[in-house]
């Protein structure tokens, strides 16, 4: 069975994504991740880029082959901040550390997720 099927019952559409609409989107951002812990094969990616592309945020996420997860997020800081709020509280991912660096916005609008 496919992952994303077999969690998409689970965990629905981001019910809180539209409350996101009303944060100021005045102070846009762009920031690089790098989590480290439990984070392949628990649905990581699938779940920030469903999530990042309801709160219209752009970036990308990728699998590292030492098991770490990078993602750089750009948008309203409110947004970016409760999407990373969001993934340390789902159950099944488990993030032990995270790496933060700001980088210039660049005017992206798309959210991809890539292979390594």
């Amino acid at each position: 069975m496919n992952f994303f099927k077999k969690y998409q019952t689970k965990y629905p559409k981001n019910p809180v994504a539209n409350a996101y609409d009303s944060l100021p989107t005045d102070d846009i951002v762009r920031r690089r991740y790098h989590f480290t812990g439990t984070v392949q094969g628990v649905g990581f990616r699938v779940e920030m880029w469903r999530r990042a592309i309801n709160m219209k945020l752009a970036g990308w996420v990728k699998n590292n082959e030492d098991g770490s997860v990078d993602a750089e997020l750009e948008g309203p800081k409110a947004r970016i901040d409760a999407l990373i709020s969001q993934m340390e509280s789902i159950p099944r991912i488990r993030i032990q550390s995270v790496d933060v660096q700001t980088l210039e916005p660049v005017g992206a609008s798309d959210f991809e997720m890539l292979n390594y």
